[in-house]
C-alpha cells in the first residue's frame, strides 16, 4: 500500500513512503502508523516534519538532525531505513538503522541485524527522536512493528536519552525475543566507553578557572597561556573550509603516528579515514571547531569539535599531537583554549564524549551516562525469515565471496536463501 507522506507537496511515485498499520498489542491501531523511508527522495519529502520533531525533542541532539543523517545516507545506499512513527498527520517518533548483514554457520543463512543509523558516520549519540507527549506509545508502536520484520539482533549504542532504551525493550514481548543492557569497557576493560565526561560551562571563563578546576590545574592553564600564547611563542589557527584540508591531515597524521603502534598500521588508517569523514561533514554542515597548534610554521597538535548550535554543545571528537615536541602539555593547553572558546561562544557543555579516561576530570567534568542494549530474536519464523530484502545486494556479493573462495556448500544454501527471501 503507497501513500504519500503527510504535508507533502509533492504526488509523484518517487515521493511515496509506505505505510503500515501498526500490529494489535493493546495500542490503538488508527492512533498510530509506521511510515517506511529507504531512499534519499522520501527523505527529502519528510524533511520538514524531521525538523520539527528535532526543534521539540528536548533530548535530540545534532548527531540526529536531518542534515547531519542525510551525509550519511546519501553515501550509503541500500544499508539505512528510516521508521517514522505518526499521529494522524504528525511524525511523533523517528528510528533511522543502519542495515548489515551477517552470515550464521550455526543455522547455515544470512541474518539481517540492525543497528543506529548514525553510525554510518560515526556519530557520537545515537537513538530515536520522540515528541514526549506521545514517547512511549509511539516506542512501543516502533517495537510491535519491527516484531513483524525480518532480522536476527537489533542493538544500539550510545543511546542517548533518560528512559527511551527501557520504553523500547520492554515492548517487545518475552516470547521470541531477548532483551539486555549491555556494558562496554574498552582497552583491555580500563575504560568504559558508555560514560561521557562532561562539563556545564558557567558564563565567563575566570568563573570557570576559579570553580571548576583545582588550583594546580588553574595555575598551570594560566601558565600555559602566558608561556605559550600571550608570549606568542605559539599561536593557534581555527581550522576554515580553506584550511581543512591541511589541518585534517597535521590531525590524523598525529594520530595515526600514535595510535598505529597499538593497533597495527591498517587498522588506525582505516579508523583515522573515518574520523574525517565525521569531520568533512562537520565542516559541509558548518558545526566543525578545529584548533591547530603551532611554532612558527610548525603544528604540533590539533583537536577536532562538532558544535551543536541546537543544544548549545560542543563536542570532542579527536585529537592528535606531535609526541617528540619538546613542549609539554600541548593537549592540555588546546583543550583549555576550547573550552575558553566555547564559553565565550555562549555553548551549554563542552563535552568530552566516550570515555571515563582520567585526564578529562582535571577539567571539572562530570559523568553522563550512555545506554547500549541488544534484542535478540530467539524464535525462528519461516513466514519472516532472517533476511530482510533490504540487503539483497550485499548478501548477494558475500554469496559470490563463497563461490570465489570455494566454498560451494556456503554458496548454494546462501542463494536458495536469496532466492526466496528476497525476490
Amino acid at each position: 500500500m503507497n501513500a504519500v507522506l503527510p504535508n507533502s507537496n509533492s504526488s509523484t511515485p518517487d515521493d511515496a513512503v509506505r505505510v503500515h498499520p501498526v500490529l494489535s498489542n493493546g495500542i490503538d491501531q488508527q492512533k498510530y502508523q509506521i511510515d517506511v523511508i529507504e531512499t534519499m527522495a522520501e527523505m527529502e519529502t519528510i524533511r520538514p516534519q524531521w525538523e520539527s520533531l528535532h526543534s521539540r525533542d528536548p533530548e535530540s541532539n545534532v548527531f540526529l538532525s536531518w542534515k547531519w543523517l542525510a551525509q550519511a545516507f546519501r553515501n550509503n545506499p541500500q544499508r539505512w531505513r528510516v521508521f517514522a512513527v505518526r499521529s494522524g498527520n504528525t511524525y511523533v517518533c523517528l528510528f533511522p538503522t543502519k542495515y548489515r548483514v551477517h552470515w550464521s554457520n550455526s543455522r547455515t543463512e544470512f541474518q539481517s541485524e540492525i543497528e543506529a543509523g548514525g553510525r554510518l558516520i560515526w556519530s557520537e549519540y545515537t537513538g530515536f527522536l520522540c515528541d514526549p507527549a506521545h514517547q512511549e506509545k509511539a516506542l512501543s508502536a516502533l517495537a510491535n512493528h519491527l516484531v513483524s520484520l525480518p532480522w536476527s539482533h537489533l542493538s544500539l549504542r550510545y543511546e542517548d536519552s533518560k528512559s527511551r532504551s527501557a520504553q523500547f525493550t520492554s515492548a517487545f514481548p518475552a516470547e521470541g525475543f531477548s532483551a539486555r543492557l549491555r556494558k562496554y569497557r574498552i582497552n583491555k576493560g580500563q575504560t568504559d566507553n558508555l560514560v561521557s565526561p562532561q562539563i556545564e560551562l558557567p558564563g565567563d571563563f575566570e568563573t570557570y578557572l576559579r570553580d571548576f578546576l583545582s588550583k594546580s590545574m588553574r595555575e598551570k592553564v594560566r601558565r600555559s597561556f602566558r608561556r605559550n600564547l600571550e608570549s606568542n611563542e605559539l599561536r593557534i589557527t581555527e581550522t576554515t573550509p580553506e584550511t581543512f584540508e591541511r589541518d585534517i591531515e597535521i590531525l590524523l597524521r598525529f594520530w595515526t603516528t600514535k595510535w598505529a603502534a597499538k593497533r597495527g598500521n591498517s587498522t588506525a588508517i582505516r579508523v583515522a579515514e573515518n574520523y574525517r569523514k565525521t569531520l568533512r561533514a562537520a565542516l559541509d554542515m558548518n558545526i566543525l571547531f578545529m584548533p591547530v597548534l603551532w611554532r612558527e610554521d610548525q603544528p604540533l597538535a590539533a583537536l577536532g569539535h562538532i558544535i551543536d548550535t541546537h543544544q548549545r554543545r560542543s563536542h570532542f571528537i579527536v585529537s592528535g599531537r606531535d609526541a617528540e615536541s619538546d613542549i609539554a602539555s600541548l593537549g592540555q593547553l588546546l583543550h583549555a583554549y576550547s573550552i575558553r572558546w566555547a564559553i565565550h561562544s555562549g555553548l551549554d557543555v563542552y563535552d568530552f564524549c566516550h570515555g571515563d579516561e582520567r585526564y578529562k576530570y582535571s577539567y571539572g567534568a562530570k559523568n553522563k551516562t550512555l545506554n547500549y542494549f541488544t534484542i535478540r530474536r530467539i524464535a525462528s519464523n519461516a513466514d519472516i525469515g532472517s533476511l530482510d530484502p533490504i540487503n539483497t545486494a550485499e548478501a548477494l556479493h558475500r554469496a559470490v565471496d563463497f563461490i570465489d573462495s570455494g566454498n560451494l556448500e556456503k554458496a548454494s544454501a546462501a542463494c536458495r536463501q536469496i532466492l526466496f527471501d528476497c525476490i
